[in-house]
């Protein structure tokens, strides 16, 4: 076997492969901390097979390089946001000021600490408690002292040009806004004078208000809002993408349109918020798209992002080093700008294809998720569900009890059907029946206002393998009719209509207790890989199995179910051709 290239390593102590990269010197900087430069990149490949992190670390590589070219195209310096770093600077000075204000002891509280601390050492002072005692009691003078001197070392150097005292914020400032400025250049100047002269009128507002005066206002005319231009009503993005969504509900589904104007809201976050359809550019996707490389995955499932805006978030995720969304993901929440980006267009609200050349060009042919091999099929189908197991919510250990209800059905009716989970998991009792003398399943959304499938060529009938009928499974169909059951699985749709969720959690937990998953590659999708293999093993070629995985164009027969015998004979054929050599 070929080494392994010197960016797959293990680390000491661990069985699995990583991925390191060294970081640019020129951004160590910008990806640290305030004083300690960040040197290196390290990922875990979750395996320890060499193959597997061969083949996932190259793209993980690829991305991060993506990442540190888009990290040296930084935001030109606008007059828009100078005026908004400038007045934020000023508001920050201004919060902090009155925040310090009501933190200060009043005369009453340090009589008590006073009496507390007399009480407490009986006139003989520790010297440290005393000096904590009266940094206390001048904490308003020092402050006032500490603000004296720096308003007049501002005014020294507005006079003479010079912007050391404000060097760090500057630094932060152009950090968080990914403005890249050199350090005595006309522009760098600029923008630090605008922070001296915010901080002077900060400063003047907290020697008015020792005087009692709170009513001062900036006296200085850079000092002073973003100007807020004035639109049409009803033309800021969000608005336009709720107009979009009336005029073409049936494009994609509710859920599809909810997950959508997320993604829409967080490319509107990115910009500004409440953002004009004149800001839906190129320029502002493009870097959009860059910034989703930083994307954490899981978002709303993680409490210390809730709350946060798209580029908190971000920033909040530099310092904790969340695991974030792949490439494929990333084209998906391009994917939502693209429909809306042609009905702009093709409405007038725009004059250029923005969303042209955006997507990223992934390599198709690349597995994300692998089929299960004999010796895994083997593992999870002699596991303890199914066989004989402790109980509920300990599954994966042996015992004495029998599970067979969704649990026991789902895996085995993937592994003969190839059919995605969600499909499986919303059958109705009327979804299997018997057709021509054979046993079918019926994957369509027809029935109940809460089944859905991928596509309209997702609708098809699939026959029932002999294999399944062994198990018994037309015995437990059986009972569900008798108990006039009309879903074929005590299954609910979660919160997003999707009947999925439950057993998709369900089936990672499981297989990760069995030990089959280690990672991303393996889920219970790899059914479906797996028995396209089983086809393929068989003898078919892909044009003539995908009709029964789903992938064909919509139909009428798919939606009703009904097949000419021959057509139906042929998909008994292929499907009673699957077989695995380790559960025989």
């Amino acid at each position: 076997m070929p080494a392994l290239p010197s960016y797959i390593v293990r680390r000491k102590g661990s069985r699995n492969y990583y991925v390191r990269m060294p970081i640019p010197k020129d951004l160590q900087q910008r990806l640290g901390i305030p004083g300690k430069p960040r040197r290196e990149r390290w990922l875990s490949l979750n395996t320890s097979d060499p193959t597997r992190a061969r083949q996932a670390g190259r793209p993980i590589i690829e991305k991060w390089e993506r990442e540190f070219q888009e990290l040296r195209h930084p935001k030109e310096l606008t007059e828009a946001e100078l005026q908004d770093a400038i007045w934020k600077r000023y508001l920050e000075l201004i919060t902090a000021d009155e925040k310090l204000r009501l933190s200060l002891p009043t005369d009453d509280d340090l009589k008590k600490i006073w009496a507390h601390l007399e009480v407490e050492f009986g006139g003989v002072w520790d010297v440290g408690t005393f000096r904590n005692f009266e940094e206390l009691q001048n904490t308003f003078v020092d402050d006032q002292r500490d603000r004296l001197t720096r308003l007049a070392k501002l005014k020294a150097e507005v006079a003479k040009g010079e912007t050391k005292s404000v060097a760090e914020v500057i630094d932060g400032l152009l950090e968080q806004r990914r403005l890249k400025l050199e350090a005595g250049s006309p522009e760098y100047r600029k923008i630090a004078h605008g922070i001296q002269r915010a901080e002077i009128e900060a400063l003047r507002r907290a020697a008015e208000r020792d005087a009692g005066d709170w009513s001062g206002e900036p006296k200085d005319k850079l000092v002073r809002p973003p100007v807020l231009v004035s639109y049409p009503v009803g033309e800021t993005i969000l608005e336009l993408f709720d107009r979009f969504r009336r005029e073409a509900p049936g494009r994609v589904s509710p859920d599809g349109w909810t997950q959508n104007r997320k993604i829409v809201a967080l490319f509107d976050q990115f910009i500004g918020g409440d953002a004009h359809v004149s800001q839906f550019s190129r320029n502002n996707v493009r870097g959009w798209k860059g910034e989703l490389f930083k994307w954490p995955r899981r978002v709303a499932d993680t409490g210390t992002f809730r709350g946060l805006t798209f580029s908190e978030v971000i920033r909040r995720n530099e310092k904790i080093g969340k695991p974030v969304i792949s490439s494929k993901t990333i084209n998906k929440y391009l994917a939502a700008l693209g429909g809306f980006s042609k009905w702009l267009l093709s409405n007038g609200y725009i004059d250029e294809s923005v969303m042209s050349g955006m997507f990223l060009d992934l390599d198709r042919r690349k597995k994300e998720v692998f089929p299960y091999d004999d010796a895994k099929l083997k593992t999870i189908f002699t596991s303890p569900l199914f066989l004989m197991c402790k109980g509920d919510r300990i599954e994966h250990i042996k015992g004495n009890k029998e599970i067979r209800d969704w649990r026991y059905w789902l895996p085995w009716l993937a592994l003969y059907s190839g059919a995605r989970l969600g499909e499986l998991a919303q059958l109705l009792v009327a979804d299997v029946r018997q057709e021509q003398g054979h046993w079918i399943l019926h994957i369509t959304s027809e029935g109940s206002k809460t089944k859905r499938t991928k596509t309209g060529g997702s609708q098809r009938v699939v026959p029932v393998h002999r294999k399944l009928i062994e198990l018994g499974f037309d015995k437990y169909h059986a009972r569900a009719v008798a108990l006039n059951k009309q879903q074929l699985f005590d299954i609910k749709p979660d919160t997003r209509g999707y009947f999925s969720g439950r057993p998709s959690k369900f089936f990672g937990n499981y297989l990760h207790d069995i030990g089959i998953k280690n990672g991303r590659d393996t889920n219970f999708h790899s059914f479906r890989h797996t028995v396209a293999d089983a086809f393929r093993r068989a003898g078919f070629v892909d044009e003539e199995f995908a009709p029964l995985l789903g992938h064909t164009r919509a139909t009428t027969t798919g939606r009703y179910g009904i097949l000419k015998p021959m057509v139906l004979a042929q998909r008994v054929a292929m499907i009673e051709a699957i077989e695995y050599p380790s559960l025989l």
